[in-house]
């Protein structure tokens, strides 16, 4: 199956999860926190997507220029989607890394609730990413208020918030005893285990079913 197929199947997958759950169990922007261990703590403000009461928390950090994220993007997020968001047995929170003008991009568009469209669509494109200009372009394409995120994404509205991301990412590697050489993107906290890559949907399964049964 070719990128575009992929990409359509996971289009389709996301507008599954739209139509079962209210906007309002997806982005919990009061959620409380949680802390699985020393690693993995769910914290205000995080993009989430799935009901935020599953037992089973996957933090994903990832950029959208890392060819591996995309693989991940392209060939599990819409199995993981189907298997455990929908049913209710696992949120995800999108954690994005550097370049921050990135970050700051798709929390402007969050604040017009249309962090999936524009992330959806910021993976599907990568490969034009090439300025902020180019950002903005994209946000117009899926029908976010130009004016509005315009102005988010030039006031730096979200520099900081973007830099507590990276900078939590660092500190979740360190204290899971990942070795400097495999610190990168992507890499998966499941209710504080770490998974490291665009490993296949098998190893997700295990330990999600892992952490369901306990």
């Amino acid at each position: 199956m070719n990128n575009k197929k992929i990409y359509i199947t996971v289009i389709a997958i996301l507008l599954l999860i739209i139509a079962f759950f209210a906007y309002n169990q997806f982005f919990k922007k009061n959620l409380p926190n949680t802390n699985y261990g020393d690693v993995g703590k769910v914290f205000k403000g995080d993009l989430i997507v799935g009901n935020d009461k599953a037992p089973v928390t996957i933090i994903e950090y990832y950029s959208y220029l890392c060819e591996y994220c995309k693989t991940f993007e392209d060939q599990t997020m819409s199995k993981l989607t189907e298997q455990y968001i929908v049913t209710g047995k696992a949120k995800l929170i999108f954690r994005p890394f550097p370049p921050y003008e990135l970050s700051q991009a798709v929390l402007c568009a969050n604040d017009q609730e249309k962090f999936l469209e524009y992330h959806n669509y910021l993976f599907a494109n990568n490969d034009k990413i090439n300025s902020a200009e180019t950002l903005k372009i994209f946000a117009q394409n899926i029908g976010i208020n130009s004016d509005q995120f315009n102005q988010c994404l030039d006031s730096e509205k979200y520099k900081s918030r973007a830099e507590e991301l990276y900078n939590q990412g660092n500190s979740d590697f360190r204290k899971a005893n990942i070795p400097a050489d495999k610190q990168g993107t992507p890499t998966f906290f499941i209710n504080g285990e770490a998974i490291i890559g665009a490993v296949p949907y098998a190893d997700f399964v295990k330990v999600i079913e892992s952490k369901l049964n306990n």
